[in-house]
């Protein structure tokens, strides 16, 4: 029966434990002699064994399979330091959230935590589309000006955010403002 097995899964540690599996599910019929071929019976039990082995190991080592299983084990090692620069930077977001307007405080934590779409935002805030622009384009100039206003105050804790501003791109045009790109986001 071994030989048999090896046929199909070519491996014989493998055939070994299918043969294994086979008179371990077959004995309880086997013993009550219920079975009028057993030598059939336990060949036809192996070799459906055998071909389930086949289609398992086909999935477990596809490409999909094991690209989840590694994501599942892969975790981002934070190192200390991304934690400090991490909260540094919520602290200098809170500030600047804090210092805005309720409604265009309200807009921006709809917007960019929540991620809402305008028209979402309209319904959940009873306002017009237009509103919520103008709301988001006021809370926009209102931290360019603030983040301005702390690169020359040396304000540290809104001079963190200035580190995540991208570089101006393309041919500058009078002086450049970084601060544009992080209000844009």
């Amino acid at each position: 029966m071994r030989a048999f097995v090896m046929r199909f899964v070519r491996s014989a540690g493998d055939a070994e434990d299918i043969v294994q599996d086979a008179f371990a599910r077959g004995w309880p019929a086997l013993a009550a002699g219920t079975i009028d071929s057993p030598h059939a019976f336990l060949f036809r039990t192996a070799r459906n064994l055998a071909l389930n082995h086949i289609r398992n190991s086909r999935f477990r080592n596809s490409d999909i399979t094991r690209a989840s299983i590694d994501d599942a084990f892969r975790r981002p090692v934070v190192t200390a330091e991304e934690q400090f620069i991490a909260s540094e930077e919520e602290a200098g977001c809170q500030r600047l959230l804090a210092e805005l307007p309720a409604r265009c405080r309200q807009a921006f934590e709809l917007r960019v935590v929540e991620e809402l779409s305008y028209k979402e935002m309209s319904e959940h805030m009873n306002l017009s589309v237009s509103t919520i622009e103008k709301h988001i384009g006021k809370g926009k100039q209102i931290c360019r000006s603030r983040l301005t206003e702390s690169r020359f105050r040396d304000d540290p804790v809104l001079d963190v955010l200035w580190s995540k501003i991208p570089p101006q791109r393309g041919p500058a045009r009078g002086k450049p403002d970084p601060a544009l790109a992080i209000a844009a986001e």
